[in-house]
C-alpha cells in the first residue's frame, strides 16, 4: 500500500442539483456526476444545466469531482453524434476542474444475438475509438477510466461484455496512454467473479480467474457496492446491483478483500484514488444506504487504513 488515502465519493444526477448531498461533500469531499441517457445532453439548455450543477458541486464543498458519461442511447463507438457529445463532455470535465471521466463501452447485445456476436472485433473497434479520443484530448489534464461490466445484464437478457475480465483490458494497455486507465467497479467484478466461479465448480474446473486479480491497465478510479441475486440466461431471477455490503449476497470479507486489492493497485498508480459509492437508494435526496455503507467501510480495519474516513464537519462550507 502506497500513496495518499483514497477519498470517498457519492453519485448524483448531473442534471438534478437536488441530488447533491451537501453534507457528504462538506464532510468527505468527493462527488461523481452522472448523466444517464445520451438524450439528456442533446440540447444547449441541458449542457448549461449540467455545467452549472458541476460548478455548484464545488461551491457546496466538494474537493474532488469526477464525471460519468451516459450509458443508455449512447453508442459513442458507432454514432458520430454521440462521439461528439463525448468529446464535449470530456472538455467540460476539464473546464470545471474535474479529475476524470468514467466511460462504458456501451456495446449492448441482446440474448438472441449473443451467440454470434463478434466480441474480439467489437473490442478492437472500441479500443481504436478510445485511442482517437485520447489523441483528441491532447494535453487535457483529465483521465479516462474504462469501466468493467458484469458478465451479463442485471435482467439476464442482454450483454455489454467488451470489458469484463481483467484480461479483457490488455488491448487498451497496449495503447501505452498515460490518460487511459480502468474504472474498476468492485460490484460488477463481484458479480462476474462469483458467476464464473460457480460455473467452474459445476464443470469440475479450477476457477478461471482469482477474486483479487486486476487488469494490467492502470486502475485510475473505483466504484463500490455489493449485489443481491444472480442473473442468468432463461432464469427468472435478476441481479440487484448497488446493495450495501452488509446486505449483499457475496461475503463481506471477500468484497472487502476485492476493494483492498484494487485500492492498493490504484494507489500505486495515481496516488490518491476515488472510491465512488454506487449504492441504490429509495430516495436519492436522502442517502441512507450510502451513509450505512460508509459506516461499514469505516468499521473494516483493512479498508479504513486505506481510505480517508475523516469527516471534516461544516467548517469547509
Amino acid at each position: 500500500m502506497s500513496g495518499a488515502p483514497a477519498t470517498l465519493r457519492l453519485t448524483f444526477d448531473g442534471l438534478r442539483r437536488s441530488q447533491i448531498e451537501t453534507r457528504w461533500a462538506r464532510e468527505l469531499g468527493g462527488l461523481e456526476a452522472y448523466v444517464f441517457d445520451g438524450g439528456d445532453i442533446g440540447c444547449e439548455d441541458q449542457w448549461r444545466v449540467l455545467s452549472q450543477n458541476l460548478r455548484h458541486a464545488f461551491d457546496v464543498g466538494a474537493r474532488r469531482l469526477t464525471l460519468h458519461f451516459p450509458t443508455e442511447n449512447a453508442n459513442w463507438v458507432a454514432d458520430q453524434g454521440v462521439y461528439d457529445r463525448l468529446r464535449r463532455f470530456c472538455d467540460l470535465a476539464a473546464e470545471v476542474g474535474a479529475l476524470g471521466v468514467v466511460l462504458h463501452a456501451n456495446q449492448f447485445v441482446s440474448l438472441a444475438d449473443w451467440p454470434t456476436f463478434d466480441l474480439p472485433g467489437t473490442r478492437a473497434r472500441v479500443v481504436e475509438k478510445v485511442a482517437e479520443l485520447d489523441a483528441y484530448l491532447g494535453d487535457s489534464p483529465i483521465w479516462i477510466g474504462i469501466e468493467n461490466m458484469p458478465i451479463i445484464g442485471a435482467q439476464g437478457i442482454d450483454f455489454d461484455s467488451v470489458f469484463v475480465r481483467p484480461a479483457d483490458f490488455a488491448p487498451l494497455a497496449e495503447l501505452g496512454s498515460q490518460r487511459v486507465g480502468v474504472t474498476w467497479d468492485v460490484c460488477h467484478w463481484a458479480v462476474s467473479y462469483s458467476t464464473l466461479s460457480a460455473v467452474a465448480r459445476l464443470e469440475q474446473r479450477a476457477e478461471p480467474v482469482g477474486p483479487f486479480e486486476l487488469p494490467a491497465l492502470p486502475v485510475k478510479h473505483l466504484h463500490f457496492a455489493s449485489f443481491a441475486g444472480h442473473a442468468m440466461p432463461t432464469w427468472p431471477d435478476q441481479c440487484l446491483e448497488g446493495v450495501p455490503p452488509q446486505n449483499g449476497d457475496i461475503a463481506p470479507v471477500l468484497l472487502a478483500g476485492m476493494l483492498a486489492a484494487a485500492l492498493d493497485a490504484a494507489a500505486a498508480e495515481v496516488g490518491e484514488v476515488g472510491v465512488v459509492f454506487e449504492v441504490q437508494e429509495d430516495d436519492y435526496e436522502d442517502r441512507k444506504n450510502c451513509w450505512a455503507t460508509y459506516e461499514w467501510l469505516a468499521s473494516v480495519s483493512e479498508l479504513a487504513a486505506r481510505v480517508d474516513c475523516t469527516r471534516r464537519g461544516d467548517d469547509r462550507a
